[in-house]
């Protein structure tokens, strides 16, 4: 299953806590501009990750979208991430060691990208050029990692380039791709135009995702490192704490850092369609945060764990799913942008994550 890893003012806990039921009834693929894709991981070892379609504007949802539109074929086995270029997805399948190509919306099979190790998250700079971030290695020691760069009009890898442990969530801007190491304290930046490492900056433990502000400005959480005794009861030790870290891009070595208390790690930092107020995840509750503030937030936007947080950039819907087991279907909820519950929708086993189109 996933190891690591799609948001805003305080919100009541007993608002946030509701989730709604909502109707499953299963429709073809929504039209252009109002579907949301679903994420979910499936159970590890069991090839049933899947992508469910949910339509805005009839609340209707396909549950296996990928599946009803080409005969009940499987996407494989942990649906980690998906990206979006033009009139084609592309669906990270992480122990499956592929990306899927689907066309849109119509979810039809169009290729598959193979020859991965364990790949994370996908992002594409045009038509042609794609690119995706891979882990290296058994989990009990795992090797630098790799920032793959794909031909997205013969479906190829046509480069691998070495990055640091267990790259995580990249960023493509202004002909760079930013690289987060996770299991390193590095961030490395590879030229789009050379295709190679040109820098590798510090940042604190454990950075794994990244977002850029309205003032292009570059966020990345860091989650910060835990050790855990071999025997019961597995007690943790917290090596280092989680870091929220801002930098320009022109001089990324120049940070402001603030520094999250206690032992939970902070996760899934995403940002707003305005770009200017960001989310993350932090001790079973999810944050909002001025990208001008100068302190973490004190009070929880929803007061209630999520394995995955998007907003709609359409309306500012927010989107969220929960995980009760990886044996059991989630649920995603649709919150106002004040943080009050909508409704609800089963989906597949391990939601994770949300794609607009």
């Amino acid at each position: 299953m996933k190891k690591q890893f799609f948001f805003l003012f305080a919100g009541l806990a007993l608002l946030a806590a509701c989730d709604p039921k909502g109707p499953d009834v299963v429709v073809p693929a929504p039209a252009p501009t109002t579907g949301v894709f679903v994420l979910s991981e499936g159970q590890f070892g069991g090839g049933d990750g899947a992508v469910s379609v949910f339509d805005k504007a009839t609340k209707s949802l396909t549950v296996d979208a990928f599946g009803s539109a080409n005969n009940g074929a499987k996407l494989g086995d942990v649906v980690q991430s998906m990206g979006v270029q033009g009139n084609r997805g592309y669906i990270v399948v992480n122990a499956s060691k592929k990306i899927e190509v689907v066309t849109l919306p119509d979810f039809k099979t169009a290729g598959t990208i193979s020859g991965l190790s364990e790949p994370r998250y996908f992002t594409s700079t045009s038509a042609t050029r794609g690119y995706v971030t891979e882990w290296r290695g058994p989990f009990t020691g795992y090797l630098p990692g790799v920032l793959s760069i794909l031909d997205l009009t013969t479906n190829t890898v046509i480069k691998s380039v070495p990055v640091g442990r267990n790259p995580e969530q990249l960023l493509a801007l202004d002909g760079r791709i930013y690289v987060p190491n996770s299991l390193d304290n590095t961030v490395s930046i590879v030229d789009e135009a050379s295709a190679e490492v040109t820098s590798t900056f510090t940042v604190p433990d454990g950075p794994s995702s990244m977002v850029v502000d309205k003032d292009g400005n570059v966020w990345v959480l860091c989650s910060g490192f835990v050790t855990y005794l071999s025997v019961p009861p597995y007690t943790l030790t917290r090596v280092s704490n989680g870091a929220l870290v801002r930098f320009n891009p022109r001089n990324p070595t120049s940070q402001f850092k603030l520094s999250f208390p206690g032992t939970s790690s902070p996760g899934q930092l995403r940002i707003s369609p305005a770009k200017d107020q960001l989310y993350y995840a932090f001790g079973s509750a999810e944050y909002q945060m001025s990208t001008a503030a100068t302190a973490l937030p004190t009070a929880p936007f929803i007061r209630r764990s999520f394995t995955g947080f998007a907003i709609d950039p359409r309306d500012n819907t927010v989107f969220a799913a929960v995980t009760p087991s990886f044996t059991n279907n989630g649920r995603f909820i649709r919150y106002q942008p004040t943080g009050v519950a909508i409704d609800s929708f089963e989906v597949k086993v391990g939601p994770n994550g949300f794609v607009f189109y």
